[in-house]
Formats: C-alpha cells, structure tokens, sequence
C-alpha cells in the first residue's frame, strides 16, 4: 500500500487537474509464528479507496500518472501486490473558490497552502462541518444572501457546532455528483461489466468494502471557507450565477496532490 506522502508539484502551474478516487485491493503475505513456535505464512488482504488530485496531461495521461502512484509504496520485505478495482475520475474546476470570490488556481501555491493547514485542520475536524448534510442544508431551500444570512438561517444545533471565524478557515473538495440509479441497477451493470455471476460477484464484493467516495462525479472544485456548510454554499452561487443545475454534492477534506511529471 503507497504510505508516502504525494510528492510536491513543480513550479509550473499546470491548466489541468482531476480528482481520482481508486477502489483498491492490497495483498500482501506475511510470516507468523504460532503459538507453540510453528513458523508460517498468511495472507492479508485490505481494502481501500486511494484519493488524489493529479496536475497536468489529459485525463488518460494523469490516469496512468494514478496507477503508478497507487500501486507504488515503500519497499518491504513482502512485497505488496495492489489490484486497482475501479477509478472515478472528475475534472477540477481550475479555479479556487474562496469567500472572497473565486482565484486563478496556481497548483503549486495552492497545495502548498493546502499542506501547511492540513494539521492545524485536523485538531478542528468537528468544527469543519463534515457531519452536516449539506444538499439538505443549502440546496433544498432558498440561496441565502451572504453567509451571515446563511449563519442565522441554519437551525441552532448545526450553527453552534460550526467554525465561524473569517480568520479560521479550512480547504474542502466539493464532488458535483452524477445523478444515480438504483443501488439494484448500479450493481447489476458492474456485474455485467465484470462478467461475474450473481455467485461470482457476491464473494468479490463485500459491502462492507465500498467507500462512499467511489462515485461517478461531474466535476470537483477547491474551496477555501470557514466550514463545509459555507463551502456548499459557495458551490451553489456559483451554479445559481452560471444557470447551471444544483446536482447533489459531496465534501471531503483536502487529499494532496501530485503532477503527472513527478
């Protein structure tokens, strides 16, 4: 499994970026010793969703740039087999959304950023607002004028739980989610696309092993805001001014970064 960090971006700002998210599966065999000293091997298997932004290239090209960053780690005395399952791809929105407004995005700079809140975010990780449900929160009712319109319109409970302070905010990957089927439907066209049986399909593919992050997504952009809720409603401005559709939308934390050149 890859446990070094991304490596940081070159000083050329590159025009495009996506989002991956990787469902994958890491076996790798290990020795142990029984209980009365009997020396053996087993096999241990885990699975995982690996999430990055990759810079540069088209979208096969940063692709390809997913895999070896996926399937590379450090070097063991078992190697680790990694089999890549399924990838979502979006693309970025070569923009930074911030309560200011939105700023030319210039990877390098902004990962940097990025990298440098990321523990500070971490001690604060309640305050951020991921447990909120933001669709239902921002765009099931009126767009709020500004975000003391929004602050004071969001029942007590959910504002009490938020960071407020303009001077405290955190980076939020907002996914613009493709419109879904039926759980039913989605299974039965990843099985034909597989060729597995209903047998077949499920021994390989536990529940308990699918993210919620591997969905098809439309597109994803950064936002820099105080919490996740002011974030979606960033997101939303932004569709309302442009008449695009208010898809359903999902917020993660900042994942890293890499270019297709490192």
């Amino acid at each position: 499994m890859n446990t070094n960090p991304p490596a940081a971006l070159s000083s050329e700002a590159p025009q495009n970026a996506y989002l991956f998210n990787a469902d994958v599966t890491h076996k790798q065999i290990l020795s142990e010793t029984g209980h009365l000293g009997h020396k053996g091997e087993r096999m241990e298997i885990l699975d995982s969703c690996m999430t990055i932004i990759v810079c540069g290239g088209n979208r096969d090209v940063a692709q390809k740039r997913l895999e070896a960053w996926v399937s590379s780690g450090a070097e063991q005395e078992n190697p680790i087999q990694t089999v890549i399952k399924r990838i979502f791809a979006a693309p970025m929105v070569n923009q930074l959304f911030t309560e200011r407004g939105p700023e030319p995005m210039h990877w390098p700079q902004v990962c940097a950023r990025a990298d440098a809140s990321l523990e500070a975010a971490r001690m604060d990780e309640f305050e951020q607002g991921y447990w909120a449900d933001v669709n239902q929160l921002v765009f099931a009712h009126k767009l709020s004028v500004d975000t003391e319109s929004l602050r004071s319109e969001l029942p007590e409970e959910i504002r009490s739980g938020l960071n407020w302070l303009p001077e405290k905010t955190f980076f939020f990957l907002v996914s613009v989610l493709t419109p879904r089927v039926s759980p039913e439907i989605e299974r039965a066209n990843w099985r034909a696309e597989e060729g597995l049986d209903d047998e077949e399909f499920s021994e390989s593919h536990d529940e308990s092993s699918v993210f919620p992050q591997l969905v098809e997504k439309k597109t994803a952009v950064l936002v820099q805001a105080r919490n996740s809720v002011i974030a979606a409603w960033l997101w939303r401005k932004f569709t309302n001014e442009k008449g695009l559709p208010a898809d359903e939308i999902r917020i993660d934390p900042w994942c890293g970064a890499i270019s297709v050149g490192s």
